[in-house]
């Protein structure tokens, strides 16, 4: 009966453990506000640039935590589960990229003015901290799967 009773307090202490990583992972993204992210999903282009979405679907499995992207070594914020970022960027090569602990993706473009680029990040499980993929989709794709997500506040700022 003894030990009937530390399982389960033991499965208590790892359910609290699981909600709270979830709830931190969730709440350590600055979004932006709705209309801000509506705007970006109109997919216009300024005129002169190129627009890159690196976005993050919704996903159950491995998407409670925070990923941390850079832009050019430049720290540009941190995704979570159904969130995306939106640059406005001067034609030029850009490398994006997204480490943990366990793994690291990075993604290189050529951006060109008035084309539109899709990164599309993931999340799992690892064994000491979560595993990140990184890889550039096809505009249509990127533009479905970027409606259903809400856009983040960026500490990378474009020239």
């Amino acid at each position: 009966m003894e030990l009937f009773s530390l399982m389960k307090n033991l499965n208590k202490s790892i359910l609290l453990v699981v909600l709270l990583w979830i709830v931190y992972g969730c709440a350590s993204v600055s979004k932006a506000p709705s209309d801000k992210s509506d705007e970006a999903k109109s997919f216009e282009i300024p005129d002169n640039k190129g627009s890159v979405f690196l976005y993050r679907t919704g996903r159950a499995v491995g998407a409670a935590g925070q990923l941390n992207v850079k832009i050019n070594g430049i720290d540009a914020g941190g995704t979570g589960p159904g969130t995306f970022f939106r640059w406005d960027l001067k034609p030029g090569k850009y490398t994006f990229l997204s480490s943990t602990a366990e793994s690291s993706a990075t993604v290189q473009l050529e951006v060109n003015a008035g084309q539109q680029y899709f990164i599309r990040q993931d999340a799992r499980l690892g064994v000491s901290s979560g595993r990140v993929t990184m890889k550039e989709v096809d505009v249509s794709k990127g533009k479905k799967e970027v409606q259903s997500c809400k856009l983040l506040v960026s500490s990378y700022i474009p020239e």
